[in-house]
């Protein structure tokens, strides 16, 4: 394994620890969640930072000839899932004494107006999608130069 791949992983591997509780990334990438997770964040990436032509030609928009935008709503589609496992997986799971992660304490936040017991999910997805995208942001795509 290069270094390039090493410090990817361990930088992943920090931020979802510090947001799931959990590390999804290892060296063996032997589970399935860990491979879906780094194919989910690199196609991610690599679709925000893809040439669109309607970004200079604005009238093709609607067209979506590069089929980017399609794409992207179909890796929106797998990460919105993937996220929903996530959070049910925090929801079921009790932890009595331990030190919360970041998803944690967003479960624990009253909802709109205090008056429903948590924040809806919708709301609890956005901030953790902007919070490794801000992220994803710094690492870079496995295979760039």
């Amino acid at each position: 394994m290069d270094m390039q791949t090493t410090l990817c992983n361990a930088s992943m591997n920090l931020m979802t620890h510090l947001l799931f509780g959990k590390s999804f990334l290892t060296t063996k990438s032997s589970n399935d969640e860990c491979a879906q997770f780094k194919d989910l964040i690199v196609k991610e990436v690599a679709l925000a930072g893809a040439f669109n032509i309607s970004d200079f030609v604005p009238f093709l928009k609607p067209f979506d000839i590069q089929g980017l935008q399609h794409q992207m709503n179909h890796t929106r589609l797998k990460v919105d899932n993937f996220l929903n496992k996530v959070i049910q997986d925090h929801l079921n799971e009790k932890k009595p004494n331990e030190s919360k992660d970041f998803l944690d304490v967003l479960l624990s936040l009253p909802g709109k107006n205090g008056f429903s017991h948590r924040l809806e999910d919708n709301i609890v997805k956005a901030i953790i999608n902007v919070s490794y995208s801000i992220f994803s942001q710094f690492v870079k795509v496995e295979g760039e130069t």
